[in-house]
């Protein structure tokens, strides 16, 4: 993997997201309260750009008649067609045994500096 520095820290405050291009390749970066997300701008499915909404959360499992929402802040999900991912490893949401997945990178901050490890 090679070490890319997108940024400065101060470039990216909290829950926000952007996208770079790395050698080509759009990467969407998240900023979830502090903690670093990266994935490729592009859902699995048919290519859509994952990057267009923020990460939210979704339906947990719950008795009848009972609505639990959680992992805010977890989840992407595809503008065209729904397909949802973990922002953490990019697993598919509903059927997380398919080799349907989002490519997940590496970020990290050192100092000032945000790197992406491509």
């Amino acid at each position: 993997m090679t070490r890319h520095v997108i940024g400065k820290l101060d470039e990216f405050p909290d829950d926000t997201r952007r996208v770079v291009d790395i050698d080509g390749v759009d990467i969407a970066v998240f900023n979830v309260g502090g903690a670093f997300h990266a994935m490729r701008n592009a859902c699995p499915h048919k290519g859509a750009p994952l990057c267009t909404n923020a990460p939210t959360g979704m339906m947990l499992e719950s008795a009848p008649d009972v609505y639990d929402w959680g992992r805010e802040g977890e989840i992407v999900r595809c503008p065209w067609h729904g397909f949802e991912f973990n922002l953490s490893d990019g697993k598919s949401v509903v059927a997380p045994q398919l080799k349907l997945r989002a490519r997940v990178y590496k970020v990290d901050v050192e100092g000032e500096e945000v790197a992406l490890y491509v």
